[in-house]
């Protein structure tokens, strides 16, 4: 008797054990796949498309780097509390490639922030979705490859239809050229973190970390020869917590995490779907109508993102 209860236990722990292995195994396959890297990046793209409207109110009254440092030093402090033994055990190459991105990051948000503060949230969507087009071929100099012609053209098809969802009367101003210089160190960032990292065994966790934290110090730096005297609202302060918490510290761990198992211009094609949620965005909380050509324009972003997506 105690010989078939031996038994049994034995088989109850080993069966127990193929379970474990099995949902260990499975998730470990969900977590690799396509499909979670591609839905992980879109949802990082509908949290961006929010965040146009949000930060044109915040600089119309408090200073650009003081926002930027803000922002970003809350990120950081909250990233650090969850990757504190990934950075202590981080090394140098970690270091390096995380410095090299803070820098393109806070080159980026410092371009974009004082564009959007200077141009319509309209333009600002679609001159930074143009990143999509430059990164194939930033890619193509970089590995010596000539881009493949579908994905440019699906690219294409969706820079046409972003300018269809976003511009109706479009004038240019000098926000738009700094816009347009975030969009290009966004775009060359992309491309070199796939090169940096590619092969090496760096934590995302710690890149994020370190790149967040080189913007919260450069920004804080030129924060101290701006004008502090600013009251900061309660809306100042939680419209800031969610672009640190999703639009900063989510979204740039999904990226730099999400990059490393794809091609930064199959990122770039999800990535260029931010004007269709920011459109929607627009539409549920300012109560806005799109119009016949916005309609269009959206299909034109889909139709060209899932074109591209194969090919990608």
């Amino acid at each position: 008797m105690e010989f078939i209860q031996k038994n049994g236990l034995e088989a109850s722990a080993v069966n127990a054990k193929k379970k474990q292995s099995f949902f260990i195994s499975l998730s470990t396959t969900v977590w690799h796949s396509r499909w979670t890297a591609d839905l992980s990046l879109l949802l990082v793209a509908m949290i961006w498309g929010t965040t146009y409207v949000a930060s044109k109110d915040i600089v119309s009254s408090v200073p650009v780097m003081q926002f930027i440092f803000i922002r970003f030093f809350i990120t950081t402090i909250a990233m650090m509390l969850l990757t504190f033994k990934e950075i202590r055990k981080a090394g140098r190459a970690t270091w390096i490639a995380g410095v090299v991105f803070g820098l393109f990051l806070f080159a980026i948000f410092t371009l974009e922030t004082f564009g959007v503060a200077n141009t319509t949230a309209s333009n600002a969507g679609f001159i930074i979705s143009l990143f999509a087009v430059m990164v194939p071929l930033f890619q193509s100099i970089i590995y010596r490859k000539f881009p493949d012609i579908t994905i440019l053209s699906a690219i294409l098809l969706s820079v046409i239809g972003t300018a269809l969802l976003t511009l109706h009367g479009y004038h240019v101003n000098i926000g738009d050229f700094l816009v347009l210089g975030a969009a290009f160190c966004r775009a060359i960032q992309m491309t070199f973190t796939k090169r940096l990292t590619d092969g090496k065994e760096m934590n995302s966790g710690a890149l994020a970390t370190i790149q967040l934290a080189v913007v919260a110090i450069g920004s804080g730096c030129l924060t101290a020869f701006q004008d502090q005297d600013t009251h900061l609202s309660i809306s100042f302060w939680l419209i800031t917590g969610y672009l640190a918490v999703f639009a900063t510290m989510f979204a740039f761990f999904v990226q730099m995490t999400m990059i490393r198992r794809t091609s930064p211009s199959r990122v770039a094609i999800l990535l260029s779907s931010e004007p269709i949620f920011a459109a929607f965005a627009s539409v549920l909380l300012l109560s806005e109508h799109l119009s016949a050509a916005s309609l269009i324009g959206g299909a034109c972003i889909v139709a060209g993102m899932l074109w591209a997506r194969k090919r990608a």
